[in-house]
């Protein structure tokens, strides 16, 4: 039985999705070392500070402030501030170390239902040089360079549209997180001009909802990052994006300095509005990097094509014996 060129190009990219998983994993894992590392760090200040630990679990930004400051929101002091934010960091770490942990775990799952495609690729090479000799076709051994080629490109492809529906997604959390900024900041300018209980707790709410978005968007800035550092690694492209494990802490850090000044809401605004800009920016240079991979494929593919028909020729021409 003979080996399509189709057999060939998926065993290579089984091979090309294997390395990357296997390099997703080491990445994840360092992540998850260092959330856990923060989660420990936090965890040891709050329980220093006689803090209850387990009576954080699932509570808001807002609640955390109400507990500390209560409902007449008066000013945090330099120790209720610290608090507060070693609460929120070691909430964020906790979280993210949890989602870390089940992204390492969809990996391995991956990981063993391609099984050993290395193996599999080589019995599939070595049959087809098989075929290729006793055929003593020169056509056919550019062919098989050309099946490798092909399937590099592709695999090239896909990992880059990968990394742009990560991108893509990254920056719509983003622009999420910006119009409860934007709400907050809308419900703040009217707190200032004497809005009471009511609008305060209104704007507390919108920052509840942008702190939620800002998480997703972290964690889906962490996936991008890390697909863009595979890419650039191997094209050498000026793919980077700031973000990643410290993004949520600069975020606390804004609300946290005084989160009922109308002007660190800006701040916060401002810094997302950064992230966001780079990610879009970098969606540009991928979307091109992309479009030019998909021209180089679709040469590779007439030229394969073309090679087909050189050996039906030869084929053709041995058979009527011109």
């Amino acid at each position: 039985m003979r080996v399509e060129h189709s057999q060939l190009i998926k065993a290579k990219e089984n091979i090309r999705s294997l390395e990357k998983l296997e390099r997703e994993l080491v990445k994840i894992d360092q992540e998850h070392n260092e959330l856990e590392l923060k989660e420990k760090r936090y965890h040891k200040k709050l329980m220093e500070e006689k803090v209850d630990v387990e009576r954080l679990e699932g509570i808001s930004v807002t609640g955390i402030f109400t507990t500390l400051i209560g409902k007449k929101q008066e000013k945090l002091t330099k120790e209720k501030r610290e608090v507060a934010e070693a609460q929120l960091k070691y909430q964020e770490a906790k979280q993210s170390k949890a989602e870390t942990r089940q992204e390492l775990e969809e990996i391995k799952e991956k990981m063993q239902a391609l099984g050993n495609p290395k193996e599999t690729y080589e019995h599939l090479l070595k049959q087809k040089q098989q075929e290729i000799v006793a055929e003593t076709s020169e056509t056919g051994v550019k062919l098989l360079e050309l099946d490798d080629t092909i399937a590099d490109l592709k695999s090239n492809k896909k990992e880059m549209e990968e990394a742009f529906v990560a991108g893509q997604q990254a920056k719509h959390a983003l622009s999420e997180a910006l119009t409860s900024l934007d709400k907050a900041k809308n419900w703040g300018t009217v707190d200032m001009f004497g809005g009471g209980f009511i609008t305060t707790t209104i704007k507390h709410g919108k920052i509840d909802d942008a702190s939620r978005e800002v998480h997703q968007a972290q964690s889906l800035l962490r996936k991008f990052s890390r697909e863009l550092d595979d890419i650039g690694q191997q094209f050498n492209a000026d793919l980077s994006i700031s973000g990643g494990l410290t993004f949520m802490d600069y975020f606390f850090d804004g609300i946290i300095s005084d989160w009922l000044v109308q002007d660190e809401i800006n701040h916060s605004i401002e810094k997302v509005e950064n992230i966001y800009q780079q990610t879009n920016d970098t969606l540009v240079k991928l979307e091109k990097l992309i479009e030019e991979t998909y021209n180089t494929l679709k040469l590779m593919n007439e030229r394969w094509e073309r090679l087909i028909l050189t050996i039906l020729g030869e084929n053709s021409s041995t058979s009527y014996g011109v």
